[in-house]
């Protein structure tokens, strides 16, 4: 008898990560904000200033209900480790981003009170985000911000090298794609995926349209510093 054991070892495949799945199966809304108009208006150096001044307004705004998103994940974390990590990252949020808007709006004379804030492309994704957090399980918010975190860390890798001359855009480009940043993103993929092990089939399926909706919510958001 002739042994097949060394031809299956070769064609078993790596197992595809839960975080790798969500990203093959929502390829077409993935594309679509990687060459939204936003994003390639900076790739070649035309976005008007009058729209990256309303995306500060509206970016500023999301950054702090994003500290309560991160909040909320603090509380349902399973441990002190994850609630370190979060800790860092709320920090962040407070000390760094918080920080850059205050400074930019100030420098580009941008008053917030004179700028659009309750656009419904821009409410759906602050507090449909902020309604997940506050009703939904540690692993829902883990989707949340992976899925929001993940595209910005890949469109900006990509951006922060080409020639941007508008020092500010420059500064909030490279921002999400140093060190610190990455190491934030990667760590929610590697927390969700380990999350998702744990899980039923149904509950992978509810983070999986979490997952989607976020995405499409991104998309829509920075449409609407066009409006």
């Amino acid at each position: 008898m002739t042994s097949t054991k060394s031809t299956d070892i070769k064609n078993i495949e790596p197992q595809t990560s839960f975080t790798d799945r969500l990203l093959a199966d929502n390829q077409d809304v993935w594309q679509a904000m990687q060459q939204h108009r936003f994003v390639i208006d900076i790739e070649q150096g035309k976005l008007p200033e009058q729209v990256f001044n309303q995306y500060l307004v509206f970016e500023g705004d999301f950054v702090a209900t994003a500290i309560e998103i991160f909040s909320y994940a603090v509380i349902k974390a399973p441990n002190i480790t994850h609630r370190r990590w979060l800790i860092g990252v709320l920090d962040a949020l407070a000390n760094e981003q918080i920080a850059y808007f205050e400074r930019v709006m100030q420098k580009r004379n941008v008053a917030a009170d004179n700028y659009l804030h309750g656009a419904p492309e821009v409410y759906r994704f602050s507090q449909g985000m902020l309604r997940v957090a506050e009703t939904g399980s540690y692993a829902e918010i883990i989707t949340l911000m992976f899925g929001a975190e993940w595209m910005y860390y890949h469109w900006c890798s990509r951006v922060s090298r080409a020639n941007i001359e508008d020092k500010d855009v420059k500064e909030w480009v490279v921002m999400h794609a140093e060190e610190t940043f990455i190491n934030q993103a990667s760590w929610l993929k590697a927390e969700l995926d380990s999350i998702a092990a744990t899980l039923s089939a149904a509950e992978q399926t509810r983070l999986s349209g979490i997952y989607a909706q976020v995405l499409q919510w991104e998309i829509d958001f920075h449409s609407a510093a066009y409006l």
